[in-house]
């Protein structure tokens, strides 16, 4: 009897512990985990990193076999993996994870494709340490935010030329909106003009989404570096040189004309004065002569009567003789 109190009061016990650890539990990690989306890579800071023994467990290598797809929520079965992989295989690309037991091929592109089940706006928050986290307005930017985060977190493990991220929800259970951003850096940085998340339709399979996408990969890859060009267009440098060269030239034409007019004018300048004063001359010379002329009018005037009254005098005088 004494036996079987004591079990029994053991059995509590255990159980009252169990009960307590496991509530205790959600309570100690909740400050690492306190993120509103539930599922897997629901923070892009949190996910194991490819250096991590359990890395190879949580994309499922082992069940799929391709090292350079990770899909953790198993999204994606074997056979459309097969199939994923005979589309991958003409583009000559290697992993990216180059831990051990998986090997890189240094002449090839280093690829990868991770699915991601669900994050959310507020998750990419937790991985900003700086605390300057500023929410994006729209879920194209903020698919965008995770790639780039996920890929900075993985960098030293995976230094992928394209990675490829397929988003498959934000918010579970409130709002399924997939996108598929593609990353290109590194060897393709000249391709990264293409680094630009793409809405995927709601009805569309995560396999058929990305078959579409490696569809027009090759051409993608394929393509040369665009270069680098003014963002002022030919024409117009062209007009700007035209409106300098017509400025000079009416500058020039301005100065001749200037020139010319200045010239003429201090040309006829002397001869002007020289016609004032040949005008002055003769009309002093006129004023003088007309003076002249009246002053000797007069002094024949006066000498006629000068004659006449002596002629005068000389009759009296030999009247009176007679």
């Amino acid at each position: 009897m004494r036996k079987q109190c004591v079990l029994y009061a053991l059995v509590t016990f255990v159980v009252l512990y169990t009960v307590l650890v496991c509530s205790a539990i959600p309570t100690v990690y909740k400050p690492l985990t306190s993120i509103p989306a539930s599922g897997l890579m629901s923070a892009p800071c949190l996910t194991p990193t490819p250096s991590s023994l359990n890395f190879d467990i949580f994309c499922q290598f082992s069940y799929h076999s391709k090292p350079y797809i990770c899909d953790p929520s198993g999204a994606l079965s074997r056979t459309e993996i097969e199939m994923l992989d005979a589309s991958i295989r003409p583009l000559n690309f290697t992993t990216c994870f180059c831990e051990h037991p998986y090997t890189c091929e240094p002449s090839q592109s280093r690829f990868a494709i991770v699915v991601v089940p669900s994050t959310s706006i507020e998750s990419l928050g937790v991985c900003d340490i700086s605390m300057e986290f500023t929410r994006p307005y729209t879920l194209a930017a903020a698919a965008l935010i995770y790639a780039e985060e996920l890929a900075h977190h993985w960098m030293e493990g995976c230094k992928a030329d394209l990675m490829i991220i397929y988003i498959h929800s934000f918010d579970p259970g409130k709002l399924r909106k997939p996108y598929i951003v593609p990353l290109y850096r590194y060897n393709y940085a000249h391709l990264s003009r293409f680094s630009h998340p793409l809405a995927v339709a709601r009805r569309r399979s995560v396999y058929a989404a990305i078959n579409d996408y490696l569809k027009g990969l090759s051409k993608i890859v394929s393509s040369k570096p665009v270069e680098v060009q003014s963002s002022v267009p030919d024409w117009a440098i062209l007009v700007s040189f035209a409106f300098v060269a017509l400025a000079f030239f009416s500058i020039y034409i301005g100065n001749c004309i200037t020139n010319r007019i200045g010239t003429s004018y201090w040309q006829s300048k002397p001869s002007s004065a020289a016609t004032i004063r040949m005008a002055n001359d003769r009309w002093r010379a006129g004023f003088g002569g007309g003076m002249m002329m009246q002053n000797g009018g007069i002094n024949m005037k006066s000498s006629m009567m000068f004659k006449q009254f002596n002629r005068r005098t000389k009759i009296a005088q030999n009247m009176q003789k007679i």
